[in-house]
């Protein structure tokens, strides 16, 4: 059996998935609004009960009831059965066998809708009433509710003549016409009828969500505007039509399962006048039957709405289906508008740099090159360049020359190898074969309408055949100057067929280290010219230095651009950059990065990983256990044991970075989710990583509201993370702790922010120490392998 807190929260969330949320203080307003009527309330208490217990019990899939997705058909069923039938015993039989029914059609049709991208919203709802309502309540002779007419005996029951003033009171109250409509209609969905049941439904929805509150009023606007000119649609209480009819469905495609936006708000207020037809053509059907429309306009408006936009071929940028629901419209916004940035690349392929060491990129996307043109412009080609900036030594007149001839060139990611071209001679230096344009090719095949081609290979040095499987970074020949290639380089594209010269492809590559096109050449400049200088001083060197045409490799140091020597020593050349994701440019030095080895092993966190945290300043209380499992999407996250809050987290061999966090923020998992937000698994001493956060992390209740209200229109806030090693170069030695200083941060307006300040430390390929500093509050976490 369920615990009991846990059976608890389920019941709440059933409560608030009536506005598609899972906010338990909303759920509990709603729970208590339902009790106007007290004889309502207990029967969709008991139907929820009723329904959460059957769902644990069947084995159904726990997430969605512990979300309450099948159980708040069920509350809504013990509502209405109450708010139509006399209490009495055939009435308890009928909540219990409804609340039954509704829960198979929940798992039922929301299996069938689910597995085409649609929800089951409350068609099981109005299907089992109607069940009922056509076979069970003739056969029990069940008589008509008469709420209204015993509402005031309920309320002495209840609480004697106080309550009744109280009520009397209330309902007296002179609230504005249009106001009381709106309220009447928000209370009207948990099949309450006065306004004080409105005016809590509402405070509640506020609270939950601003987004959901500003729907909720324009879809009533809307609808009122437009039952003003053309008359009430259908038959019923028109405030029951308002609120569960117009508004839900104005806060469903406005807010909830597309992501709001200028556009989500007029998509909900077309969702208006649709609504009214659908309520008069569905009413006008059922009326023959004696039957109540209940919410299936809304529910026929909505799944019309989101399947039309499931349907189109081009997704506008305006009306976008939410990708993952989150159950709150702000948390919906603010992860998309986060996310399509930071997460753009997940489930693309992980191409990486196809050699080794350091090549200086000579043409880049539609450079304005003379190769790379019109279709064939997404294209790269890479030479290697020494700190002069020339391609090769001695008079370059020969092949050998050049620093990029005969270097291995390896297998940019897992494939088949397509197509190998290997006889073609290569050129002399200076001269280009136009008839065989691409010269030695190999083509490799990574997924279906994804392909990668690497040309200008030396004749004869490809080692593999079509057909054959290769690995990332298996050798697939030398660089060559084979076609039109006047000088040897390599030329890489992606491609979307299998033939050599396909059409290109804009496609990023996973990871790789650049130092821009100025940057560099600065860099060569200052090395070249304290090298001379040097020279000088040291008696005749720069004369040999100069004649024999040597220069070094460019050594990468680990400060920034602009530090370094004075008084005529040199600059030392700036910290290459990690690139996660991104495409070189022309002229930027590109090279695979070196991994961090104690960050690689510390932050791989496989399933079954567990870690127990414990605060040294209380050793008496219990450590945390925060374990790593993987959900039915293949997607791993770590779980606190003690709070069941839950991060999700990918990554790669270059970078670690959270996706999403849920649950208590009061967790200690809350505090490295954003310590650890995103971290690069390459040494980067004096270099800050950055990245953005999404608002919802806005802990300043008056920002957070006003950035809600305004958050389908513009954003203010803009949450920032930044990473940087602590101590110099030093630290990026093997085998010493690594030590990363964390800040998060909030702008508005020109100003910013400081919300969290952390520090983390890495030692032996493991996560010991967290240490965390808020405005309220400082925490010190050590850390240490579950069971070791």
């Amino acid at each position: 059996m369920p615990t009991l807190p846990t059976y608890f929260r389920t019941i709440l969330n059933s409560y608030s998935m009536l506005f598609f949320s899972q906010h338990r203080g909303l759920g509990g307003l709603l729970l208590l609004v339902s009790f106007a009527h007290p004889l309502v309330g207990m029967a969709g208490l008991a139907s929820t009960m009723l329904a959460v217990a059957g769902a644990r019990l069947g084995g159904f899939n726990r997430e969605w009831t512990d979300r309450g997705a099948y159980s708040f058909n069920s509350l809504l069923t013990g509502l209405a059965l109450a708010s139509f039938y006399a209490p009495g015993t055939a009435l308890a039989g009928l909540v219990l066998v409804g609340a039954g029914v509704a829960l198979l059609l929940s798992v039922a049709l929301g299996g069938w809708l689910s597995g085409r991208g649609l929800p089951a919203l409350s068609l099981p709802f109005v299907a089992t009433v109607w069940l009922l309502m056509l076979g069970s309540a003739p056969l029990l002779h069940l008589l008509p509710a008469e709420a209204n007419i015993y509402w005031l005996n309920e309320a002495y029951a209840l609480g004697g003549p106080r309550l009744v003033n109280l009520m009397q009171w209330v309902g007296e109250w002179p609230w504005p016409p249009l106001l009381a409509t709106y309220l009447r209609a928000l209370g009207s969905v948990l099949f309450q009828d006065n306004a004080l049941a409105g005016l809590l439904v509402a405070a509640g929805l506020l609270w939950h969500s601003r987004i959901a509150f500003s729907l909720s009023v324009l879809g009533f606007l809307g609808a009122y505007g437009v039952l003003l000119l053309a008359g009430p649609a259908g038959s019923g209480p028109l405030e029951y039509n308002l609120g569960a009819n117009y508004i839900v469905a104005a806060v469903a495609v406005g807010g909830v399962f597309v992501i709001p936006s200028v556009a989500s708000y007029g998509w909900a207020l077309l969702s208006v006048p649709v609504t009214v037809v659908a309520l008069a053509g569905i009413t006008a059907v059922l009326s023959k039957l004696g039957l109540p429309a209940l919410s299936l306009p809304y529910c026929a408006t909505a799944l019309l709405f989101l399947y039309v936009l499931l349907l189109r071929e081009r997704p506008g940028a305006g009306l976008v289906l939410t990708p993952v629901q989150r159950y709150s419209p702000e948390r919906n916004l603010y992860a998309y508008a986060t996310d399509r940035v930071r997460l753009a690349h997940q489930g693309t392929v992980a191409f990486t740099l196809p050699f080794l060491g350091s090549w200086r990129c000579t043409q880049g996307y539609a450079s304005g090159g003379p190769t790379h043109l019109g279709a064939w412009g997404q294209a790269l080609d890479f030479a290697i360049a020494d700190a002069d900036g020339r391609t090769y030594h001695g008079t370059g007149l020969a092949l050998s020359d050049y620093y990029a001839y005969n270097k291995p060139v390896l297998a940019p990611a897992d494939g088949v190898v397509e197509e190998v071209v290997q006889h073609i001679e290569d050129n002399n230096i200076g001269e280009v074969n136009t008839r065989d344009n691409w010269g030695n090719t190999v083509v490799l095949r990574h997924a279906p309408g994804l392909y990668s081609q690497l040309s200008h290979l030396r004749a004869h040095s490809v080692p593999v055949k079509p057909g054959d499987y290769v690995r990332r970074g298996d050798v697939l020949g030398t660089c060559g100057s084979s076609g039109r290639s006047p000088e040897p380089h390599l030329h890489f594209q992606v491609q979307a067929t299998p033939y050599v010269g396909s059409r290109t492809l804009a496609y990023p590559l996973a990871y790789f280290m650049a130092v821009p096109a100025t940057e560099a050449g600065t860099a060569a400049e200052s090395v070249r010219q304290g090298i001379a200088e040097a020279a000088e001083l040291s008696g005749g060197f720069r004369q040999a230095y100069s004649s024999a045409g040597w220069a070094p490799e460019p050594v990468w140091a680990a400060v920034g651009p602009g530090e370094g020597g004075t008084d005529g020593f040199p600059q030392l050349p700036p910290v290459p950059r990690l690139h996660h994701f991104d495409v070189p440019r022309q002229n930027e030095t590109v090279s695979p990065p070196t991994f961090n080895r104690t960050l690689s092993q510390a932050l791989r966190f496989p399933p079954g990983y567990a870690l127990n945290v414990r605060n040294p300043d209380t050793p008496d209380a219990p450590a945390q256990r925060w374990e790593v499992f993987t959900d039915a999407y293949n997607l791993t996250y770590l779980r606190c044991q003690t709070t069941g809050a839950v991060a999700y987290f990918a990554g790669d061999e270059s970078v670690f970075y959270f996706t999403a966090f849920y649950g208590s923020e009061a967790s200690w998992l809350y505090l490295f989710y954003q310590a650890a937000y995103r971290i690069p698994l390459v040494s980067l001493p004096g270099q800050t990583t950055h990245d953005t956060f999404p608002l919802s992390i806005i802990r300043n209740p008056a920002l957070s509201w006003a950035q809600d209200v305004l958050a389908p229109f513009y954003r203010f806030l803009k949450p920032h993370f930044r990473l940087e090693w602590a101590g110099g170069a030093e630290a990026a030695w093997p085998g010493r702790p690594v030590r990363l200083r964390s800040r998060v941060t909030v702008g508005y307006f020109g100003r910013e922010r400081t919300e969290q300040t952390a520090e983390l430390t890495f030692r032996d390929g493991l996560l010991t120490e967290l240490r965390v500093k808020q405005a309220a509050r400082e925490v010190y976490l050590t850390c240490s392998i579950a069971g070791a």
